[in-house]
Formats: structure tokens, sequence, C-alpha cells
């Protein structure tokens, strides 16, 4: 029996069935994947629905995620900016099925600034993993944006952030989204990838174990 239950919000029918389907292949692959690596022994809802004002979707990819819970994933597709991608879907799967993994098999939360870093940098250190593992090549200019940040951005993110790493108050829309005059975009999510991937480095670990991980195992 599968694990994931894939509901699609399309009410106004703007998924087509042939979309419908690769919704569906994309979730089985995924599934594949986190079993794989994972003992997913819960059920997981995971909702693709149209973007909206409450939830946007990157728009150079078209597509984006959100892990409400560890048992409610969403799953925004823009299908008006791009044909459906497989690989998209199934690589963003993937990026919040890791949030998901630790909210169901973790008693801990992220609660300061550098907590929420550490998870996304897990997220998308999983995903990069997924598409690695599956042979996959085309990945989310979102992803490309991470691989590509350079030294000196995170030195810059890095200087600007380090202050409020324990703060449990701070601008998430801000840091891990808009960015600002001195902040780029996603700097939450290029600091916490960097750390995450400084981590597996220097002690050898695996992305698999990193993901269910107490978030002071990352604090050196």
């Amino acid at each position: 029996m599968s694990a994931l239950t894939v509901l699609i919000d399309n009410a106004n029918k703007v998924f087509t069935e042939d979309e419908i389907r690769i919704f569906h292949e994309a979730a089985r692959e995924a599934e594949a994947f986190i079993t794989k690596h994972f003992t997913l022994d819960y059920p997981v809802d995971v909702v693709l629905t149209p973007p909206s004002s409450l939830m946007k979707t990157i728009p150079e990819d078209g597509i984006t995620g959100r892990t409400y819970h560890s048992r409610h994933v969403v799953v925004a597709i823009d299908t008006k900016h791009a044909p459906i991608n497989q690989d998209f879907i199934f690589e963003t799967m993937c990026h919040e099925m890791s949030h998901s993994l630790r909210w169901e098999k973790l008693p801990e939360h992220a609660n300061t600034l550098f907590d929420g870093m550490i998870m996304e940098g897990l997220a998308v250190a999983l995903e990069e993993k997924a598409l690695t593992d599956t042979g996959r090549v085309h990945i989310q200019f979102f992803l490309n944006e991470m691989q590509s940040t350079d030294q000196a951005m995170i030195d810059a993110i890095t200087a600007q952030l380090k202050p409020d790493f324990d703060s449990q108050t701070y601008d998430y829309d801000t840091v891990f989204y808009s960015g600002n005059d001195t902040l780029p975009r996603w700097a939450g999510y290029r600091l916490g990838y960097y750390f995450v991937k400084k981590h597996l480095e220097t002690t050898g670990t695996t992305i698999n174990k990193a993901t269910l991980a107490n978030y002071k195992s990352f604090a050196s």
C-alpha cells in the first residue's frame, strides 16, 4: 500500500488528465526514492494545487512546495507559466519529504534562525541526492542557485545573519525568500545548504543520517 496519497485540487479543471497522470507518477518515483533510504511507516497526503495569492510559485520554475505538518504536503504548480515537468515535481516532493520525515520522527522544532536554515539546507541536500541517484539532469532554477552560491556570498550572508542565529524572532520572508538590499534572494536556504554540505564533508556522514539528526549536531 502506498504511503503517499496524491490529492488533486482541480475544482476549476486547471489540470488535464495527462498532467494528473504525471503528478501520480512523480509521487510514485518520490516515494520509491524515500523508501529506499528511510522507513516511511506513516501516511502522507500530497496535495497538488494551482498557485494562489497565499501560495505563489517560483516564477523561474513554475512550482513550489510547502509542508504544513509531517503528513500534509502541498505542491503548487503553475501550468500557465510552463509545461508540466515531472522531474521538477519529483524534486519538490523529495525536498518536502525531508521536512515530513524530520517532523514525524524527531521530537524537536526549528525554533531559531539557525535551526530553520539547517532544516531547509537538509531538504535541499536531499532533493539534490534524489536527482543524482535517479540520474536526472534537469534541475530547478532554485537548486541551481543553491549550488552556484559562491564563497563571497556565503561570507556576506553569514556576516549579516550570524548575530541572529539563536534568535527565535526574525523576518522569515526576507531571510528565506525575497531578500533585500543587503541579503540575496533565498539567503537562509543558501546558508543552510552550505552548512549542511560542510557538515557532511567534515563528518563523513550521509544526508540520510543527517536528515534525522538533531539540530545541535550541526552547531559546530
